[in-house]
């Protein structure tokens, strides 16, 4: 149950680009079991490994990590009137229950989006092309619930605070970034048709590579976790692609609501009483409405959480 909790971000950030460029550089059957299985099977062994480079890679994350949020703690020191509070101890069964529940919605995740037309003809029970409506929801009441007790036990401002929950993310969020350009690059010459899928969304809104100029914006909005902000339905950017999408990284949009929602509990948490309110409003302003209609399921894990440690 360790193993899921080292490597559930990394399957569930690197299994739908590998899904996609394996039917678009291969000749796949989708009524074929075997393709199915090796295609299946494949993408599972290709997201351990990439889990593997991405915790080769994370001491180097870690540092840069540490010098931000460092940098961040001097500027922006925790208020005096923010009270310490001491943090729950959970117990070694509690943390294989929420491993093992986190084990179910990955799975559930990956077969959801594996029962698509594109990849099976087969009806896999309880996944009618999208991953069960629990996963999700799960995910983020796991999260909030998670923060909650970071908070509790660090001793960081609310800017370090924030950064270290963005930045802590990055050893696997650059990698798989990267590796969606790369796939979608390769595949989408391949054959550009596996990229213009209505699954999600209205035909006319296609997931696929954006043109070269757009790839440093794409970069950096993904970066800070902006994606998802109603910056660009204010706008009317890229409505073609309804909105800023990190390629055919469609799962990509879950860290673009984790993160606003993190800010909102930090600052909620550890900003001054005195600018709480002001600053958790500038922030939910910011995020804009669409996020909002999720927050509950983060706010109800954080809930839990208090909760667990009262009772």
């Amino acid at each position: 149950l360790q193993w899921v909790n080292k490597y559930s971000l990394a399957i569930f950030l690197f299994h739908f680009p590998i899904l996609f460029f394996g039917i678009a550089v291969l000749e796949y059957d989708p009524t074929n079991l075997f393709h199915q299985a090796g295609l299946l099977g494949g993408t599972v062994i290709l997201c351990l490994i990439f889990g593997r480079v991405c915790f080769a890679l994370k001491p180097w994350f870690d540092r840069f990590q540490a010098f931000v949020v460092g940098a961040c703690d001097r500027r922006f020191p925790r208020a005096p009137d923010v009270v310490a509070s001491p943090p729950l101890v959970i117990t070694p069964s509690h943390s294989d229950f929420l491993a093992l529940v986190k084990l179910i919605a990955t799975l559930c995740v990956v077969l959801g989006h594996f029962s698509f037309s594109q990849f099976t003809d087969l009806t896999i029970p309880g996944f009618p092309g999208a991953a069960p409506r629990f996963a999700v929801p799960t995910f983020f009441m796991i999260s909030g619930y998670f923060l909650m007790m970071s908070i509790d036990r660090s001793r960081h401002g609310p800017v370090a605070m924030l950064a270290r929950r963005g930045l802590s993310l990055y050893y696997v969020v650059v990698p798989a970034l990267v590796v969606t350009l790369i796939l979608d690059g390769i595949g989408f010459r391949v054959d550009a048709s596996v990229y213009e899928f209505s699954d999600y969304y209205i035909a006319e809104q296609r997931v696929r590579p954006y043109p070269e100029g757009e790839t440093v914006g794409l970069m950096l909005s993904s970066l800070l976790y902006l994606n998802e902000t109603w910056i660009f339905n204010l706008t009317g950017t890229l409505e073609h692609l309804g909105g800023m999408r990190a390629y055919s990284n469609d799962p990509f949009w879950f860290m673009c609501y984790l993160i606003p929602f993190s800010a909102m509990l930090i600052t909620l948490r550890l900003v001054s009483p005195r600018y709480r309110f002001v600053a958790f409003a500038g922030t939910c302003l910011f995020i804009g409405i669409p996020i909002l209609l999720l927050a509950p399921l983060f706010f109800s894990g954080a809930l839990a959480y208090v909760v667990h440690k009262k009772w």
